[in-house]
Parts: C-alpha cells; sequence; structure tokens
C-alpha cells in the first residue's frame, strides 16, 4: 500500500511540473539540407549467406516437386524406370 501511495505522490508532483518547450525542426531540417544521402551499407557475408540460403532452397522445392509427384503415381515410377531398363 505503501508503494501505491509513493507512485500517487510522484504522479501528482509530475502533473505540476512545467513542461519546456523544444523546437527541433530548424536544426533538424538544416542537418538535412547540409548531408548528402549516403547509400545503403549492404553487409556483404550477410548478402552471401542469403544468397546462398536462396540457392539451397531452390534445389530443395525442385527435389521436393520430383519427390512429391513420385509419391503420387507410384506406378508412373515403376513404369518410368522399366523405360530404361527397355532402352
Amino acid at each position: 500500500m505503501d508503494e501505491e501511495r509513493l507512485v500517487r505522490t510522484l504522479a501528482a508532483k509530475a502533473k505540476q511540473e512545467a513542461v519546456p518547450p523544444v523546437d527541433v525542426a530548424d536544426r533538424v531540417l538544416a542537418a538535412i539540407a547540409e548531408g548528402r544521402a549516403e547509400p545503403a551499407a549492404v553487409d556483404r557475408p550477410f548478402a552471401w549467406v542469403a544468397a546462398c540460403a536462396a540457392v539451397a532452397a531452390v534445389v530443395l522445392a525442385v527435389l521436393g516437386v520430383a519427390a512429391w509427384n513420385a509419391l503420387l503415381d507410384p506406378f508412373m515410377d515403376n513404369v518410368n524406370a522399366l523405360t530404361w531398363v527397355m532402352l
């Protein structure tokens, strides 16, 4: 109960304080006008990791589609195997 009273007292004191006016718009606009926009930095090691992950995802997607098609129709898989044997 004592903590609640302390919080209420602090809240009442905070409400009585005046907020100082702060105007930073002019400084911000001046800083923007002065500086040139720098190109976004690309972190090369992470870019390589992302590229390798994308290649791995494509490979796994292709293998997954092939496996899915083989699981959907096992009879056709056996027929395809026989055609290779007959050649």
